[in-house]
C-alpha cells in the first residue's frame, strides 16, 4: 500500500510543532533574562565603584558628569569615553574608557584617573581582548604606571611596548581621548 501526500500531516503539523516549540524556548528565555538581569547590572555597578575607587582611592565618594562628549573632538581625536565621574571632596576625576584594541573596536575597558590639574594618577584596564603575552602586556603595572603625573603633552612620549605596537597605540589613543574629555569639561 502506498501512502498518500495529506498537506495537513506533512506540512502544517510540523510547523505547528515547531512554532510551539520556540515559542516555549523563548518564552523560557524571556523569564530567565528578567530573573538574571537586576543582578548582573547589580554586580556591574558594584564592579565599576570599584574600580573608581582603586584608580582614585583618596575619593570620599564619586558623582557621575552629565556631559554629552562629541565623537571627535576638534583635534580629531576619536571619543573613548563613556563615563566622567568628579570626586566629592575634589581631589580629581575619573574617566570610564571603552577604547579601540587590537582585539577590535571597543574591546579595551581602562579606568583612568586625572587630579584636579589633568595629570593621570592611575590607570588601570579593566577588561580587553588582546593577544595573550603581547597586548596583554598593557594591562600590566609595568605599562601602566608609565602614564602616572603625565598630562596630555607626555603621552607621545611614552614608548611602546616591543612586539605589542598595534596594541600601545590603541591604549595610548584612548589616554588621549581622556585628556581631551578633560580640556572639554574643564574649558
Amino acid at each position: 500500500m502506498t501512502k498518500t501526500s495529506n498537506v495537513k500531516s506533512d506540512f502544517v503539523q510540523p510547523i505547528l510543532v515547531l512554532t510551539l516549540i520556540c515559542l516555549v524556548c523563548a518564552a523560557l528565555l524571556g523569564f530567565l533574562n528578567s530573573k538574571t538581569v537586576g543582578p548582573i547590572a547589580a554586580k556591574e555597578a558594584e564592579v565599576a565603584a570599584a574600580a573608581r575607587k582603586q584608580v582614585l582611592p583618596e575619593a570620599d565618594d564619586f558623582k557621575l558628569l552629565e556631559t554629552a562628549l562629541p565623537d571627535k573632538y576638534e583635534d580629531g581625536t576619536a571619543n573613548y569615553v563613556t563615563e566622567i565621574y568628579e570626586a566629592t571632596n575634589g581631589v580629581g576625576y575619573v574617566f570610564m574608557v571603552t577604547g579601540d584594541g587590537y582585539g577590535g573596536k571597543k574591546t579595551m575597558n581602562l579606568a583612568v584617573a586625572l587630579d584636579p590639574n589633568g595629570a593621570i594618577i592611575k590607570t588601570t584596564t579593566l577588561s580587553d581582548e588582546e593577544t595573550p603575552g603581547m597586548g596583554k602586556k598593557t594591562a600590566d603595572d609595568d605599562w601602566t604606571n608609565r602614564f602616572i603625573g603625565l598630562t596630555a603633552d607626555g603621552v607621545d612620549g611614552v614608548a611602546a611596548i616591543s612586539g605589542a605596537t598595534i596594541s600601545s597605540n590603541h591604549y595610548k589613543n584612548s589616554i588621549r581621548s581622556v585628556f581631551a574629555a578633560y580640556d572639554y569639561i574643564i574649558n
